[in-house]
């Protein structure tokens, strides 16, 4: 099992923390950083770029 938990906004930016658990115990855990973005605003930009 896994549970991730936010544990900051500033603006866009969230940030995570996870831990991953087996039968017994924790087995692991992180930090994740995650942008909200504007979907048409970001296939714009990549659309600019791959035309170079």
């Amino acid at each position: 099992r896994v549970h991730a938990r936010l544990t900051e906004v500033d603006g866009r930016r969230l940030v995570f923390t996870v831990e991953a658990f087996d039968e017994k115990e924790k087995i692991g855990e992180s930090n994740q950083e995650r942008f909200i973005v504007t979907l048409q605003r970001f296939l714009e930009r990549t659309a600019q770029k791959a035309k170079g």
